[in-house]
């Protein structure tokens, strides 16, 4: 490489990234920049290396070319980082040697690790590529050595200063160059990088180099088991809620521990984790939390680092005994309240501003879908589904079955639409003859659908008194209006292009807002209520009439066990985990007609009501 241009022998200096070939060739200069450690897993093999030429061996064109050619690219990779992954602040950092050998040691490893994924990968390296690969090392190893030697007097300082400003800010760390220790931060990362270019460099020359007595230690850092996690979880859940609460989770720890190598991680950070998630921290969490969600997450991780081989150390949680406590009353002021609505409380709703079809007090898409204003809070009472379960229903999700109209709760879309065969009504067991004539909601411009789990797929009738009050008459126009393929409630589908699109939000959160606001209900009110006042009402039907077949509570609700607090009640009234071969509607009808409100006085049927 060369840094002496081909237009009248002026000494100009290439930018960074900026490299001419060494074959002869051409005399034009190419931009050679690879993609963020955070990012490659997420890219194509030949996206992950950016080689491009400017056109032009003018060292002046080239470098302005150059420049915008980088800047478009690390804007392409950053919308791919913001596309992707879950969103959390930059941590704050003050520099500390042991920070300062994590953040260099992780540049170093980053390299070793691109380096291996491209000579082991399906396609190897060309002989282009190692002679891109060789001028880059060459400019690389010229850069550092003089931010090496002469410090902040080097023509390179502010070039390596904004790689390290950029890795860091990758890294998830908030450096500022006013810190005390900044400087031995760039020499630190100078030298890593030197380190990592002469292990290239050997390596092109068919060299085996040792890494045992780097000056660094090498590892695979905390952030690098993100996009690995990402790409484990994301196939074995449903939607993108589990993965980004559980990446959250892996983030706040890395907030607290430092991004440290996996195997530096002790069961004592884990321990010292939780306690300052308790304790100490501004937003504290729950015990169950703790105990739950973050204990899953976090030996997940550490297992699959073991797995993949990321981590050579025991799993931390081997040798965690026990997790900090909370005292009892802690635990229960920490408790996320969800409430069951009481009659007062539906009385009041039902004879509100919400129940007004022309109201002004109810704004955005659900102001004018009257339809969902005025069924969705009687789905929600007289079955208790989960508010996604019927906000996601599509005309096709109506079927007759055996004279019975039943809604059919499933994630694909029946692409024939509002018909069932007399096949088995678990949804979970149909043909794939059956399969086959589904369509996933994807494929006609919509968000696909999402459940929590199999327990919620499943066929059950609709109450008869919501068929009384209209929802008939309702689905038959809205098919006649759409066809067998259209949403069942016109404000349902999300706004296309949105980051994590979500069915039935404008509903759930206007719904939110007025019973906590508008009626002054409070915290622990919203949607959900109606679900606990149905199971409330389940439990107040078996009591009744005592013997209730296995599993069928649970069929109805859409729950695979009842609520800790009910548990056992369910268990000797003969609940079971499974559901067994399913139920009929005609023979399920009679148990839910027995789930009643005689307390609860109903809006007028909604023909009449959108006359008024």
């Amino acid at each position: 490489m060369t840094n002496q241009c081909d237009n009248g022998g002026e000494n100009l200096v290439p930018i960074k990234y900026l490299h001419r070939r060494d074959d002869g060739k051409s005399s034009n200069y190419y931009v050679r920049l690879v993609a963020p450690t955070d990012i490659q897993a997420l890219l194509p093999k030949k996206d992950r290396v950016y080689r491009q030429s400017t056109g032009t061996a003018d060292i002046r064109i080239a470098n302005v070319r150059g420049a915008e050619m980088v800047a478009r690219k690390l804007k392409e990779w950053q919308a791919v980082r913001v596309l992707t992954s879950s969103e959390h602040d930059a941590v704050r950092a003050s520099l500390t040697p042991t920070l300062i050998e994590q953040i260099s040691g992780a540049r170093l490893q980053s390299w070793l690790f691109t380096d291996d994924d491209d000579r082991l990968g399906e396609s190897g390296l060309s002989e282009a590529d190692l002679r891109l690969m060789n001028d880059f090392c060459e400019f690389s190893d010229a850069q550092m050595r003089s931010v090496l030697i002469q410090g902040k007097g080097s023509k390179e300082w502010q070039s390596v200063v904004d790689e390290v400003l950029e890795w860091c800010s990758t890294l998830g760390y908030e450096v500022e160059p006013s810190d005390p220790e900044f400087p031995k931060l760039v020499r630190a990362f100078a030298n890593a990088e030197r380190n990592a270019q002469e292990i290239i460099s050997a390596r092109n020359r068919g060299e085996v180099p040792s890494l045992d007595n780097l000056p660094i230690k090498t590892g695979t850092v905390l952030s690098a088991m993100v996009d690995e996690y990402v790409k484990y979880k994301t196939p074995i859940v449903q939607g993108p809620k589990p993965v980004s609460m559980a990446v959250s989770i892996w983030n706040k720890f890395i907030e607290f521990r430092g991004d440290v190598f996996l195997d530096e991680v002790t069961s004592k950070d884990i321990y010292d984790f939780f306690f300052a998630q308790l304790y100490t921290v501004e937003k504290k969490w729950s015990q169950g939390y703790v105990d739950g969600h973050a204990t899953r997450t976090l030996k997940e991780v550490f297992s699959l680092a073991i797995a993949r081989s990321f981590m050579h150390a025991e799993n931390p949680f081997s040798k965690l005994g026990m997790t900090p406590k909370l005292s009892l009353k802690d635990k229960l002021a920490r408790q996320k309240p969800r409430f069951a609505f009481s009659s007062e409380q539906l009385n009041l709703l039902f004879s509100s501003d919400w129940y007004i079809p022309e109201t002004s007090v109810v704004r955005g898409k659900i102001q004018q879908d009257k339809a969902a204003r005025y069924f969705c809070p009687l789905i929600g009472l007289f079955h208790g589904s989960r508010v996604r379960e019927y906000l996601q229903l599509m005309t096709s999700d109506i079927v007759e079955k055996d004279g019975v109209l039943c809604f059919k709760f499933q994630i694909d879309i029946d692409a024939e639409g509002g018909r069932e065969d007399d096949s088995d009504l678990n949804v979970a067991k149909v043909s794939p003859s059956k399969k086959a004539k589904s369509v996933a909601a994807e494929s006609l411009g919509l968000p696909n659908r999402t459940l929590k789990n199999m327990s919620v797929t499943r066929i059950i009738p609709i109450h008869p008194k919501l068929i009384e009050l209209g929802f008939a008459r309702y689905v038959d126009e809205r098919r006649g209006q759409l066809g067998a393929l259209g949403p069942l409630f016109e404000s349902s589908p999300p706004i296309a292009g949105g980051k994590t699109p979500m069915w039935g939000r404008a509903f759930e959160q206007s719904f939110l807002r007025y019973v906590r606001d508008k009626l002054r209900f409070g915290n622990g009110f919203g949607s959900h209520s109606f679900r606990h006042l149905f199971e409330d009402r389940l439990k107040s039907a078996q009591a009744i009439r005592k013997t209730w077949p296995a599993g069928l509570a649970n069929f109805l609700s859409g729950r695979k066990l009842p609520r800790d607090v009910d548990r056992e009640f369910f268990r000797e009234s003969g609940s079971e985990e499974s559901y067994g071969n399913g139920y009929g509607p005609v023979d399920v009808l009679p148990y839910l007609e027995s789930v009643s409100f005689p307390d609860i006085n109903l809006p007028k049927s909604f023909y009449d009501w959108i006359k008024d």
